[in-house]
């Protein structure tokens, strides 16, 4: 989707690419740790996973962030996050 964009120097309208796929969103949980994936685009329209962890009664927890060249890519790696995940003992919550 573009969006119109006027630019101020020359006063001339350009296409503004603005990503409009939703993203996926995967929520696993364990007794002590939860852990959030999301596949979605960017603001340049590469399909990036982010991924999110923590503990539920610490502060331990990170994050990261991994590029795809494409959606088939990025799901690929998303269904292989989740297996990995269930085999760990985690819970598909969301």
């Amino acid at each position: 989707m573009m969006l119109p964009m006027i630019d101020p120097v020359d006063d001339l309208t350009r296409p503004l690419p603005v990503a409009t796929a939703s993203p996926i969103r995967m929520q696993f949980s364990s007794p002590e740790r939860l852990h959030t994936v999301l596949l979605m685009q960017d603001l340049f329209e590469q399909w990036i996973i982010v991924q999110a962890w923590g503990g539920k009664n610490d502060t331990r927890g990170g994050a990261k962030t991994r590029p795809f060249d494409n959606l088939e890519a990025g799901l690929a790696a998303l269904q292989g996050i989740a297996a990995k995940h269930q085999k760990q003992g985690y819970t598909l919550v969301a």
